[in-house]
């Protein structure tokens, strides 16, 4: 997605258009809504599946932002969810995806890994330390001097420790080995309503088939689709049950056992509560291959929202809450159509190109390990060979791009030198995502139909992202409906839910980024 417009004309135009809404100072809950792939075009086009209760309610009562996106690229649920609670972008909260490569061990490393904390019904050692951002509900316990409950619950880890920010009281995901709810130690004792839902509920027994009669999905065109019907039965499940419309009940239970285990709401205090769910294809396949199931999803989903609402309104009173809406804005793809229709494509492998530039720099520099490690679409230069070498790290690099730049399915080449000094709207673009504690030395940006091979032994097992337009959604809290169709940066929800609830805006949010 190429962004060709002038964002800081953009950013005055939004903020004007909000200026009207005045803070409600009964605001007792703020629900944060967050969707795994959740996407516009397929928001609206399964409108006929939807209640009253729920998306419609929404959309129709809160301000709709319907083409919502995030200003960089390589997004995925981590970085993404770190941009919606910070307000800022992985250039400045470090957060450039779920796992990144470090460069003293070569090693891949999770944005949460933390060793000094022990794992709450899991192996892992977690906290958001990697998270240089302050967010949302850190905000919030900092203006009530820590008063305010916040409690973050996702289906995976990544999401939920950044939605939950530094200062959260409980974090909760499901853990992929056992079925159980986890959290970390960092965020104190595990809860003991969240024990108790450990001791009934998993994934054993678990079944899934359509909500409606086969004949109602008809989204796509297939006017007599085939029934679906999986079932979870123990912990080598984990990961699919994960990807199916039983998680986002299981994520709506949670939630509910958590507003009514104690007072979150109930005081003149305002708490955060951040659910996730998932609104991806079954398994990530590829979307012709289940047409149903991701409809089925959304129809699920809907009636999620409702009951959700439903539980909230009768307990606090929807009067009093002030919701968000929003997505991780990327989908995952398998392999596509793009052969059987004969489009551009192609894929490309990082262990072949890299053993190919050392072998082009040997040839003009001297032999060696000029690139040490990879991933993803980047490439980790080896900056101890180049300074022994006494090489100039610039020559080195600026030949390395010469030659990626003349590879088939490789559209641009991007390094730090390029993004100094004033940049471009799409310059910008590209230094968003950037960090330089994380990111590699070189980044490719692929073909359009190009994808990079996940196992670098096959070329069967591609996995593309794709970045997509979601809807964003401000509802309560004084604000009035309203249908804003404008590309608008997903990073100005922090911020505008701050200038709602009266709370200072998480530093470094998104003026910082306009101002660049």
């Amino acid at each position: 997605m190429r962004i060709g417009y002038t964002l800081i004309f953009l950013f005055i135009s939004l903020f004007s258009a909000t200026a009207k809404d005045k803070g409600d100072g009964n605001i007792r809950l703020v629900l944060s809504i967050n969707v795994d792939q959740l996407r516009s075009d397929f928001l609206y086009e399964f409108t006929g599946l939807y209640g009253d209760k729920g998306f419609k309610r929404l959309m129709n009562e809160g301000r709709l932002y319907s083409n919502a996106y995030y200003a960089y690229e390589h997004i995925d649920r981590a970085s993404a969810t770190a941009t919606m609670m910070s307000g800022t972008y992985p250039y400045v909260s470090g957060i450039v995806a779920g796992q990144w490569l470090d460069r003293s061990s070569l090693r891949l490393v999770n944005c949460t890994d933390d060793s000094r904390y022990k794992g709450l019904y899991t192996n892992r050692s977690v906290s958001p330390a990697k998270l240089k951002s302050l967010t949302l509900p850190d905000e919030m316990k900092r203006a009530t001097r820590s008063k305010a409950q916040v409690c973050a619950i996702a289906p995976d880890c990544d999401v939920a420790v950044m939605a939950g920010g530094h200062a959260a009281d409980v974090v909760l995901w499901k853990n992929d080995d056992t079925g159980f709810w986890c959290s970390s130690s960092y965020y104190g004792k595990f809860p003991s309503w969240a024990a108790d839902f450990n001791k009934k509920i998993g994934t054993k027994g678990a079944n899934w088939k359509p909500f409606f009669p086969t004949e109602i999905y008809e989204n796509f065109g297939d006017k007599a689709p085939k029934a679906f019907s999986y079932s979870f039965n123990g912990t080598n499940d984990v990961r699919d049950y994960k990807t199916s419309a039983c998680i986002n009940s299981e994520v709506n239970d949670m939630a509910i056992a958590c507003l009514r285990s104690g007072n979150m709401g109930l005081d003149d205090i305002p708490d955060f509560l951040s659910v996730t769910y998932y609104a991806g294809n079954y398994k990530s396949a590829p979307m012709e291959n289940r047409p149903i199931e991701v409809q089925d999803i959304y129809t699920r989903l809907d009636l999620n929202l409702a009951a959700l609402l439903d539980e909230i309104d009768s307990r606090i009173g929807l009067e009093n809450v002030l919701i968000s809406v929003a997505s991780t804005g990327y989908v995952v793809e398998g392999e596509g159509d793009e052969e059987e229709y004969r489009l551009p494509s192609g894929y490309l492998q990082l262990d072949r190109i890299s053993a190919l530039l050392n072998v082009y720099l040997g040839a003009i520099f001297g032999k060696g390990q000029y690139v040490e490690g990879y991933h993803n679409t980047q490439l980790y230069m080896n900056r101890r060979l180049i300074e022994t070498m006494q090489l100039d790290k610039l020559d080195v690099i600026s030949h390395a791009v010469e030659f990626l730049k003349s590879l088939e399915g490789v559209e641009d080449v991007f390094t730090i030198y390029r993004l100094g000094g004033l940049l471009s709207p799409e310059m910008q673009y590209v230094k968003n995502g950037y960090n330089a504690n994380c990111s590699g030395d070189i980044w490719l940006r692929l073909m359009p139909g190009w994808k990079m091979a996940k196992d670098v032994a096959s070329a069967s097992n591609l996995v593309r992202r794709s970045s997509v337009f979601f809807p964003m959604i401000i509802w309560g809290g004084g604000v009035e409906p309203q249908l804003v169709e404008t590309m608008t940066p997903a990073n100005i929800m922090a911020p505008e839910l701050a200038r709602i609830l009266r709370i200072r805006r998480p530093n470094d949010n998104c003026l910082r980024m306009f101002n660049q």
